[in-house]
């Protein structure tokens, strides 16, 4: 079930999308209402699960290298436990930061990052290459990252 945005919900989450630790006072300067209102209103999104969490992005570069890698995986069996198993599986991976279940060729496309060729080669062979309900994993390696982010337009 969705919850219902007005503008001023629009305009909050909006703001917080660019930097979730501006004050409220700040936040006030941006929407017409007052800090209180505006602290009540995050408190609810927060409730309700509106905002699934607070985190810090890191820049992958400045933490050490680090490559990121695209695998799209082509299961051998399609059955709900299996892929129910299978997406339960990556999803346990630190590596792994994305995991969706798509249409088309393959089943499940993942993004995840590596400290390098013996961390993506380990992890393929214990996680992807072994796994009995995959028939065949593509990998493709990012050159260069053009855009990232974790904003939803509203």
């Amino acid at each position: 079930m969705s919850y219902p945005l007005d503008r001023l919900d629009v305009q909050i989450l909006a703001a917080l999308q660019e930097n979730n630790q501006a004050t409220a006072q700040a936040l006030a300067d941006r929407v017409p209402l007052s800090p209180s209102a505006i602290l009540r209103r995050i408190r609810q999104y927060r409730d309700e699960g509106v905002i699934a969490a607070d985190v810090s992005i890191i820049e992958p570069g400045q933490v050490g290298e680090r490559i990121s890698v695209i695998m799209m995986v082509q299961l051998e069996r399609h059955s709900p436990e299996a892929v129910s198993e299978f997406r339960s599986h990556l999803a346990r991976a630190p590596q792994v930061q994305v995991c969706m279940e798509i249409s088309g060729a393959y089943d499940i496309s993942c993004i995840a990052i590596f400290r390098g060729m013996e961390e993506f080669n380990a992890f393929t062979d214990a996680n992807i290459a072994g796994h009995p309900a995959v028939r065949r994993c593509e990998a493709s390696f990012v050159k260069k990252r053009v855009k990232f982010t974790t904003a939803i337009p509203l």
